[in-house]
């Protein structure tokens, strides 16, 4: 009797976030490149060689109510995905519209700087922010790829 109540109120959650979702008449146009996942922003903050990467992004109806009744564990491929350009992403968070990654060896250091080589997403983000060692901010509109760039 337990599991089929759980089973209900499950759906019923499900259906009042998509029915919540369809009724704030919903962009399908900003899922179309991937597929459940919008990119909002990625901001990646260079420490050295190694970088943290906060991602925020928004999830199509169906996408959220999946993640809401499973867990974002199941996100975790899709931001490998996204970041397969990238060596060892590390999941350190994620979460329904966010997440943290770490990137260790993002760059290369060579004398006194440190060299980033451009690595492409296999999504468009709406902005990307590069976050530089000294505070200096960098944003890039829809993007395909960081920029080759080089800091101390």
């Amino acid at each position: 009797m337990e599991t089929k109540l759980i089973i209900a109120i499950a759906l019923i959650i499900s259906a009042v976030l998509l029915a919540e979702k369809i009724f704030h008449e919903v962009s399908t146009e900003q899922f179309k490149e991937g597929k459940y996942i919008h990119i909002n922003s990625v901001e990646i903050e260079f420490n050295k060689a190694n970088a943290n990467v906060n991602v925020t992004y928004r999830l199509s109806p169906f996408a959220e109510a999946y993640i809401f009744l499973f867990g974002s564990k199941h996100l975790e491929p899709k931001m490998k995905e996204i970041f397969a350009d990238f060596r060892d992403v590390k999941i350190l968070e994620i979460g329904s519209n966010r997440a943290l990654l770490l990137v260790p060896n993002i760059s290369r250091k060579s004398d006194q700087f440190y060299l980033h080589e451009s690595r492409k997403f296999d999504v468009r983000p709406d902005i990307l922010t590069l976050v530089y060692p000294d505070g200096a901010r960098r944003n890039i509109i829809n993007t395909k790829s960081t920029p080759n760039t080089f800091y101390t």
